[in-house]
C-alpha cells in the first residue's frame, strides 16, 4: 500500500502586535518632529512679517509728523499741554489754522484744527490718536469737551506705546538751555517753537527713539504775498520791459519817420534842381527849398514853386 504524505501547509507569517506598536510609535515621533519644524518656520515667518509691518507703521508715523511740521502755514498756531505728571505721560498737541482736507467715508472734509493726543490703555501704555475738528479750539481757555465741541473724525495712529513724550525749544534760548531741560509745554499762540523733540519707546525693553523736528517761523500770509508781488514787480521792471524810449521820431512801421529823413535820399544838390534850397537838407525826399522836403520850391513853403528863369 502506497503511503501518501500530508500536504505541506505553510502559513504566511505576519507582524506581531509589538512590531505594530513600535512602528506606529516611530511614525508618530517622525511626524511630530516634522510638524514642530514646520510650525517653527511658520511662526518665524509670521514674526518677521509682524516686525516688518511694525517698522513700516513706525516709519510712516515719523514721516507723517515730519511732513505735517514742514508744511505748516505761516499763520498756524501750535499749542502743547501736558495732562499728567506721572507715567504714562499724557499730552495734547493742537494745531489751528491748518486747513487739512481729507476723505472720510468717501466724503471730502476740511478741518479747522487738528489735535494729536495720547490715551491711556489698560496695559499701562498709550494710544496715539489724531482728531479733526470743524471749529477752532484754541480761541478759549476751556477745552473742546467743556465747550461741547466734538471731533468730526479720529484716527488711531499707534497702539499701546510704552512712552510718548514731547519737548519744545525756543530758538532764542538755544544756547542757554540744555537738551534734557527743554520744556514739555508751549502755550504762546503768537509764536511757535523752533524745535520739537519726540521721545518714543514702542515696547517694553526696546530702546528709546528720539526724533527732532524743525518748525517754520510764524508769519502773516498777507505779508508774504505782498513781498512776493513786490519782488515780481521789481524783476519785471529790472528786465527793461515796456515801450521803447522815445526820440528819433519813430512812427508806425512802413512809414518814414518824421523829421528824420524822407523815403528817397537827397544828397547835396541831388535830385531835381530847386530854388534856394537845392540841396536836400535834413529831410531826404525830393530836393526842395527850405527845411521841409517835397517838390522844388523857391521859398520855405512846401507848395509848388515857380520854374526857374
Amino acid at each position: 500500500m502506497k503511503q501518501t504524505e500530508p500536504p505541506n501547509c505553510s502559513l504566511t507569517k505576519g507582524f506581531t502586535l509589538f512590531e505594530l506598536v513600535l512602528a506606529l510609535g516611530i511614525a508618530g515621533m517622525v511626524l511630530t518632529s516634522i510638524f514642530k519644524i514646520a510650525d517653527g518656520a511658520v511662526r518665524s515667518t509670521s514674526t518677521m512679517v509682524d516686525m516688518q509691518n511694525e517698522d513700516i507703521s513706525r516709519d510712516a508715523f515719523f514721516s507723517f509728523l515730519r511732513n505735517h511740521f514742514d508744511s505748516l502755514p505761516g499763520n498756524a498756531v501750535l499749542n502743547l499741554v501736558s495732562t499728567s505728571s506721572s507715567e504714562p505721560f499724557l499730552s495734547e498737541m493742537t494745531f489751528q489754522n491748518t486747513p487739512v482736507s481729507f476723505n472720510w467715508g468717501g466724503v471730502p472734509i476740511a478741518a479747522e484744527a487738528t489735535r494729536l493726543i495720547t490715551v491711556p490703555t489698560v496695559t499701562n501704555g498709550v494710544d496715539i490718536v489724531l482728531e479733526y475738528f470743524d471749529d477752532p479750539i484754541l480761541d478759549s481757555d476751556e477745552g473742546p469737551a467743556e465747550r461741547g465741541i466734538e471731533p468730526i473724525a479720529s484716527i488711531i495712529l499707534l497702539r499701546d506705546v510704552r512712552l510718548f513724550e514731547w519737548s519744545v525749544l525756543d530758538g532764542r534760548e538755544y544756547n542757554s538751555t540744555e537738551r534734557d531741560e527743554w520744556p514739555y509745554e508751549w502755550e504762546q499762540n503768537n509764536r511757535r517753537p523752533t524745535y520739537v523733540e519726540l521721545k518714543v519707546r514702542f515696547e517694553n525693553g526696546d530702546r528709546e527713539i528720539k526724533r527732532l523736528f524743525w518748525i517754520p517761523t510764524k508769519q502773516n500770509p498777507r505779508t508774504s504775498m505782498s513781498a512776493l508781488q513786490n519782488s515780481a514787480r521789481n524783476s519785471r521792471q529790472g528786465a527793461g520791459g515796456g515801450r521803447p524810449p522815445g526820440g528819433g521820431g519813430q512812427g508806425r512801421p512802413g512809414r518814414p519817420p518824421e523829421g528824420g529823413g524822407g523815403a528817397r535820399p537827397g544828397g547835396p544838390g541831388g535830385g531835381r534842381p530847386g530854388g534856394a534850397g537845392g540841396a536836400g537838407g535834413a529831410g531826404g525826399g525830393r530836393p526842395g527849398g527850405g527845411a521841409a522836403g517835397g517838390r522844388p520850391s523857391g521859398g520855405t513853403g512846401g507848395g509848388r514853386g515857380a520854374p526857374p528863369r
